[in-house]
């Protein structure tokens, strides 16, 4: 077994760094990034879509890549954060601050007014 492990140590090692890349962006793509109280990632989202908005337009790719690594960097100190309370007996899990179902604005129909009808009809790509 340590010959075998000698021999392919390389192999797990990168398979285990793929292995928990993969399971980071599956907990970032399955949590909410739209809270109503900013909880989890939704300031690292919004703060990322900041910096993206920034850096639209010009030839700015240094500091689009710049504003995604720090957004994913936010995402993994909350999930460090989530871990460090959970430790310390603050959260019952430690993904309960990042996992959970997200509370939005919700506007009731009898409150909401249709779009008006030029509203509907305004498109340039209709007009010569």
């Amino acid at each position: 077994m340590v010959e075998f492990f000698k021999e392919c140590w390389f192999g797990f090692l990168l398979t285990t760094i793929a292995v928990l890349f993969l399971a980071f962006v599956a907990i970032v793509s399955l949590a909410p990034h739209n809270d109503a109280r900013l909880r989890g990632f939704a300031p690292c989202t919004y703060k990322m879509a900041i910096d993206l908005g920034q850096n639209i337009g010009g030839n700015r790719v240094k500091a689009v890549f710049e504003a995604v690594s720090s957004g994913y960097v936010c995402y993994a100190g909350v999930m460090v954060q989530g871990w460090s309370r959970w430790l310390s007996g603050k959260q019952n899990t430690p993904w309960e601050n990042y996992l959970f179902e997200a509370e939005t604005y919700e506007i009731p129909p009898e409150l909401s007014e249709p779009f008006s009808e030029d509203l509907l009809k305004a498109n340039r790509l209709d007009e010569p």
